[in-house]
């Protein structure tokens, strides 16, 4: 797994804790209302560089999942698909604005009713 990934999953992690959502907490949410918005700049920029080695050698060596391990979106993915959450997913990069619009799009995914809670792990 690319240190990326690792880094959202521990981001994630360390925000849940924070908003208090102890393991009885997660018990009762309703996941398929749980949303997870990343913010980020890029995403697994090793398993890039490790298929671009490769395709030095060889079009065959190449992992077919580079391209989308590569992406920020698969940050968010990971750390849904580890809590089980099933609402809003996807990444966010805005430069500088970047936490401003995670935080503004939950609140709308939540105004809207497409979700009743997010987390906001974002990376720099």
């Amino acid at each position: 797994m690319d240190k990326f990934m690792l880094n959202v999953l521990t981001a994630g992690k360390k925000a849940a804790f924070d908003a208090g959502l102890t393991e009885d907490v997660m018990k009762n949410l309703d996941k398929s209302r749980c949303g997870v918005l990343v913010g980020s700049a890029m995403g697994g920029m090793q398993i890039f560089s490790d298929a671009i080695e490769a395709l030095r050698i060889s079009y065959c060596k190449m992992d077919p999942f580079c391209v989308p391990f590569a992406t920020t979106n698969m940050g968010s993915a990971v750390l849904a698909m580890d809590l089980g959450w099933m609402g809003p997913n996807y990444s966010i990069s805005t430069a500088c604005a970047t936490s401003n619009f995670c935080i503004l799009n939950a609140a709308n995914h939540m105004i809207r009713g497409e979700a009743a809670s997010s987390l906001l792990p974002n990376i720099l």
